[in-house]
């Protein structure tokens, strides 16, 4: 039933690329649209998304330790990746394509899949009962870190795979001046002191609720929005062209199902050391087991990568994400519970 749960609301976020498809298909919407709504969600969207998830937390159901792990385990998912790809692709001579696969193997999708994702998953798992709401709350600080570890990592090692050469002024730039970070240290201080721009702010008898609402209107445009964007790009490729290339083939079996694997496995040997709790292993298998991010579209158009094949590999896996997120949620959740 879990299994099935699970299905059936990853299926439904990715049936969301259907609009954006067939307005691509019946000329509706130009080639550029997509540029344009990406630059929505990442100055608008992400940034709200963020925002409201640290806003989420409720601080005192978090330790430490916890936080410190998840900090790693982020950095670690990103770095195994990495690992992995440069041994599966050492004897690729075509580099464009070398680093269109191997950053589709090592970033995923992780805000925009990744956060209604681990909702769904927590929401949907019987062991938390009336906890739920904290539970969730958790998870929410676990999804916004690493999306701040992904952030930060891919102005550094994004940039290194496709081998440019930018300043390192600029790569710091970036990394810690883009808008999830600058929402994220926004926002800490609500996080931290347990205040919450969600909730009404009274004033005398008088009650403001709409900063909430304009929060959270931003953050909900953030799924609808990126899927009708990947739906666009979707109309643009081939997918015969796609199934013939072992380039997808050897990024989809990383990014789907290795790093997923060895990540459920790291986590049930941290619950069972330091009992992290099913929220941080849902969060984290989640956030492993997302399909490839469509920032790698941008990454191989900006750095002469090879655009197709980085469509392709997006498109691939989130396809195929559709069953292999299920299967390591069930699995997860059957072994830790």
């Amino acid at each position: 039933m879990y299994f099935l749960s699970t299905f059936l609301s990853t299926l439904m976020l990715i049936a969301l690329l259907v609009p954006g498809f067939v307005l691509r298909k019946v000329g509706l919407v130009s080639d550029t649209a997509a540029k344009d709504l990406s630059s929505v969600l990442i100055y608008i969207g992400t940034p709200a998304m963020i925002f409201y998830c640290m806003m989420s937390v409720e601080i005192e159901f978090v330790r430490p330790v916890v936080v410190l792990m998840c900090v790693l385990l982020s950095l670690a998912i990103h770095f195994i990746a990495y690992g992995l790809v440069r041994v599966a692709f050492h004897r690729s001579e075509d580099a464009g394509k070398k680093a269109a696969a191997s950053f589709s193997a090592v970033f995923s999708n992780c805000g925009f899949l990744g956060i209604p994702l681990t909702r769904i998953a927590i929401e949907y798992g019987d062991s938390f009962g009336e906890a739920s709401g904290a539970a969730i709350s958790e998870a929410m600080l676990y999804v916004t870190i690493f999306n701040v570890v992904f952030n930060l990592l891919n102005w550094t090692l994004g940039v290194f795979l496709y081998g440019a050469a930018p300043t390192k002024k600029l790569m710091a730039k970036k990394a810690l001046l883009n808008p999830c970070t600058v929402a994220t240290v926004a926002a800490l201080p609500f996080t931290l002191t347990g205040l919450s721009l969600l909730d009404p702010i009274t004033i005398g008898d008088f009650e403001i609720t709409q900063i909430g609402s304009m929060i959270t209107y931003l953050y909900n445009i953030c799924v609808p929005v990126s899927m009708c964007i990947f739906g666009i790009r979707v109309a643009d490729s081939s997918f015969a062209h796609m199934v013939k290339s072992k380039y997808v083939y050897v990024s989809s079996a990383v990014k789907l199902v290795i790093v997923p694997l060895i990540t459920v496995g790291v986590c049930l040997l941290l619950n069972l050391w330091l009992d992290v709790g099913l929220p941080f292993v849902l969060a984290m298998t989640v956030m492993s087991a997302t399909p490839s991010a469509t920032t790698a579209l941008a990454f191989a158009e900006r750095f002469d990568g090879d655009s197709l094949l980085a469509s392709e590999c997006v498109m691939a896996t989130t396809l195929l994400s559709v069953v292999t997120i299920p299967l390591f949620l069930t699995l997860a959740t059957a072994a830790i519970g």
